[in-house]
């Protein structure tokens, strides 16, 4: 499990969606943030189940661009200023993460795939 790749990956969007959530006290932020952490987190736990974690992750990254968005809105509209800039570049450094991630998943499976390609198929009956 921890020897995986995406494993780190993941972790890293879990980190980084964690700071941006620890450092903002309003509520939707904190929210998505603690989604895409839970999500994130509990997703290295699935590591038997390659496609539940490309699906899981995609999840997190919509609550990453959401909570980008959540961030976002407020400074183009003109009523924030962008004084954390950090704050707004996290949910991108997660996404990024994530997608290496997915990335990482894919090639997994991949592998798998073509080494049950070379084992022989068995028959249902008996010997």
């Amino acid at each position: 499990m921890w020897q995986r790749i995406q494993t780190l990956y993941m972790a890293l969007a879990a980190a980084s969606l964690f700071a941006v959530g620890a450092a903002n006290p309003t509520e939707w932020s904190s929210l998505l943030a603690g989604l895409g952490v839970a999500l994130f987190t509990a997703n290295i736990t699935y590591y038997r189940h390659r496609q539940r974690q490309f699906v899981v992750n995609r999840v997190g990254i919509l609550a990453a661009f959401a909570l980008e968005v959540v961030y976002l809105v407020p400074v183009l509209n003109g009523s924030a200023s962008a004084d954390r800039s950090w704050s707004v570049a996290l949910p991108l450094v997660a996404v990024v993460f994530a997608s290496m991630a997915n990335r990482a998943i894919q090639a997994d499976e991949a592998k798998v795939r073509e080494a049950d390609s070379f084992r022989p198929k068995r028959k249902s009956g008996k010997k």
